[in-house]
Parts: C-alpha cells; sequence; structure tokens
C-alpha cells in the first residue's frame, strides 16, 4: 500500500465493489425518477466516502459486505447533494464528471425531486446493514446529524449565501467563515461515512474520537485541494468548468493565494495522519488515502 499505484488499484476495486452494489440497490423501474436516480449515482465518481465507511468497518474487524447498504447510502447521499449544488440557484453547473448535470439532462424538476428521492432513500438503505439493532440506530443517527441543517447543510448554506459578501471583511473573519464551510460542506459527511463504518462495527468512542479528527482534517485537506483544482485542473479530466470564481466563493485558493493554501492542506494532512497513528499497523491504509487525496489532479 506504500506505493500510490498500488493504493489506486485498491481503490479502483473498492469503487467496483460499490458500484455493483450501487446497481443492486438502485430502482429499476422506468420512472423518470429512477431514470434521474441511476443517472447520477452511475455518472462515476472515486466512491472515497463509502470506501471510509468499508475501510472504518475493516478496521474493526468487520467484513465489507456487512456495511455496504451503509456504504451506499452515503453515497445516495454524497449524490444527492451533488445534484442539488449544480441547480441554477445554487451552482449552476453545467456539467458534472464530464456529463450533463442532472437538471440540464432531465430538467429542474426532476433534479430536486431525485435529489430528494436518493436523500430519504439513503436513511431506508443504511438499515439494510448487518449489525445489531442500537448500532444501526446510531449510524442513521450520525448521517442524519452529519448531513443536516447542523452539518453539510449548514456548510453548503454558507458556502451558497455567502457569494460574494466578502469584500473588506478581515482575513481573521474569513478564516473563521472559511474554516466552517470547509469542516460542514465537505469534512462532515467524511466524518460520517467513518463514524458509521465503525459504529456498525462496534468500535469504542475513544477510536470514534481518533477517526472523527481524521476524518476533519482530511476533509479539509480535500477540499482545499479541489479549491485549487477548480481553477487550475485540467477541466477535461476534472469533467467540469469549475465555477469558484465565478461565483465569487470563499475558498483557500481566493483567501490564501495557491502557495498558502497548499501549505493549509499540508498542515492538516500531517494532523490526520497524527490522529490515525493511534490505531498502529493498521493506520497505513488511511494514511494512504489521504496521501492521495492530497495527490489528485482532478
Amino acid at each position: 500500500m506504500k506505493k500510490n499505484v498500488n493504493f489506486e488499484k485498491y481503490l479502483f476495486q473498492k469503487a467496483e465493489y460499490i458500484d455493483s452494489a450501487l446497481k443492486k440497490f438502485l430502482p429499476k423501474d422506468n420512472s423518470i425518477i429512477s431514470q434521474s436516480m441511476r443517472y447520477s449515482v452511475l455518472s462515476g465518481g472515486k466512491r472515497l466516502r463509502p470506501i471510509l465507511v468499508i475501510l472504518a468497518a475493516e478496521l474493526f474487524d468487520a467484513k465489507a459486505e456487512d456495511v455496504i447498504p451503509a456504504a451506499c447510502a452515503v453515497e445516495y447521499l454524497h449524490t444527492y447533494s451533488l445534484v442539488h449544488d449544480d441547480l441554477p440557484a445554487v451552482d449552476n453547473d453545467d456539467l458534472r464528471r464530464g456529463m450533463l448535470t442532472n437538471h440540464k439532462k432531465f430538467g429542474e424538476a426532476t433534479a430536486i425531486l431525485c435529489g430528494d428521492a436518493l436523500l430519504t432513500e439513503s436513511f431506508n438503505l443504511i438499515t439494510k446493514s448487518k449489525s445489531g439493532e442500537k448500532n444501526i440506530n446510531e449510524a442513521v443517527r450520525i448521517l442524519a446529524d452529519y448531513s443536516g441543517y447542523k452539518g453539510m447543510i449548514a456548510g453548503q448554506s454558507e458556502d451558497t449565501i455567502a457569494n460574494g459578501v466578502w469584500s473588506g471583511k478581515s482575513e481573521a473573519l474569513l478564516e473563521k467563515k472559511l474554516n466552517f464551510i470547509q469542516v460542514q460542506k465537505t469534512a462532515a459527511l467524511m466524518v460520517a461515512s467513518l463514524k458509521i463504518g465503525a459504529v456498525l462495527a462496534g468500535a469504542d468512542k475513544k477510536s470514534l474520537k481518533a477517526l472523527e479528527i481524521y476524518g476533519t482534517d482530511t476533509g479539509i485537506a480535500f477540499q482545499i485541494t479541489d479549491d485549487i483544482l477548480d481553477v487550475y485542473a485540467d477541466k477535461k479530466l476534472l469533467g467540469k468548468k469549475g465555477s469558484d470564481v465565478e461565483n465569487c466563493k470563499l475558498t483557500a485558493l481566493s483567501l490564501y493565494g495557491k502557495r498558502r493554501a497548499e501549505k493549509k492542506a499540508d498542515e492538516h494532512i500531517r494532523r490526520a495522519k497524527e490522529a490515525i497513528a493511534v490505531f498502529g499497523d493498521e493506520s497505513e491504509i488511511f494514511i494512504c488515502f489521504t496521501d492521495y487525496i492530497a495527490g489528485r489532479t482532478y
């Protein structure tokens, strides 16, 4: 796992496994909503969040097949957030993963309802995991808390509503707001993925705390990298045009510039590795995951 090419192969194999499960769980009727759900969920993606569910579960000796419904539930929820993010009233994007965004393919009304369906079904799907009732209930609560109005939605709201209103604000205030967006909008769902997998496997509170710290710093590093790629990446590889500058978003790149933003990402990567080191040799796969995020080019 120390060589990046081997880890990329590992990620690809995990993503294939998750894709196979997603095809099994997704609705197969020909209604417009079902078509729309399949279109966005199966449009590609690295499946990083569901992979984290599996990695966290395996850390505590659970099997991937026991938590695959929960892993897919997280991907459902993540996809819903992307479908709604792309809408004209939010980021107004035409492309996602090199394909037309859902609302461009099916219309705004269908895209909204597709997101609603994926969100709702994510909670149904997570209950199909193989674990004790108490653990499943806790996993559902985690998904709701980290994706809800105090979690991911709070970050997305700040990210969207704050567009273009930062002129003349102090850097200290901007840093505080940016950190909130990074933690809530992006890191929250990574933390949720880790904690869901671990809880379903019966992890203790001390372990959950270490995973929370690791997930938060990894998530922030992921978002900083995304901010940089939105401007500097090859748009064909990125699969979208990049809309942060056009939407006047507060990002690590807009606040710090490229060099300082990269240093900020490096600092969060270091913290993530320190947090996960408590698991000894078992931490290596998580360290590879964080290094992969830092080295992304799209």
